[in-house]
């Protein structure tokens, strides 16, 4: 892995872009919580609950940390707007960006994965709410889907393709 900065990266990502990854982003966040809400402990949608505490003090905080504060766009625009958050909250370079790459994975992993093995369970074992339950996971897989492209697109653009540990472009 190289340690040098993409010069042909993007500088500087354009606001609709980024306000169109944070809506699909909220997006996806919304129909996982959508299609996991019927777990319910005393009337409490204790997954889904958990599924989006969880999801956002990762992505805002404990990613933001770790793996923004390392970055070229730190402080500046990059694909989601992250890079202007990390600054607001924390100091340059004071996160790990090595944990900040393996907690990255496991974020996204638990983001995108647990909602499809839920719904999947939930259609299986619940046939009266199978129609709902496929509501949310067909659009929730195609979001999936459209994330995972956008993430490959945007890494190949990025000035930290060749260092950063999430980076889905070819080295």
């Amino acid at each position: 892995m190289s340690n040098k900065i993409f010069e042909g990266g993007i500088e500087k990502a354009k606001i609709p872009y980024i306000v169109f990854e944070n809506i699909l982003i909220a997006a996806l966040l919304v129909l996982g919580y959508l299609g996991m809400k019927t777990i319910n402990i005393y009337r409490i949608p204790i997954v889904s609950l958990t599924y989006i505490l969880f999801s956002f003090t990762m992505l805002i905080f404990f990613l933001r940390k770790h793996l923004c504060t390392h970055c070229y766009y730190y402080g500046k625009s990059c694909h989601c707007g992250w890079g202007h958050l990390s600054l607001k909250l924390f100091k340059k370079e004071s996160g790990n960006q090595k944990s900040g790459g393996i907690l990255a994975g496991i974020t996204w992993g638990i983001i995108m994965i647990l909602p499809i093995i839920v719904m999947v369970i939930l259609i299986i074992i619940k046939e009266v709410e199978r129609k709902e339950k496929i509501i949310y996971l067909v659009p929730f897989v195609i979001l999936t889907a459209i994330n995972g492209f956008l993430h490959k697109v945007d890494c190949e653009n990025c000035k930290m393709k060749y260092i950063c540990p999430g980076s889905a472009a070819k080295k």
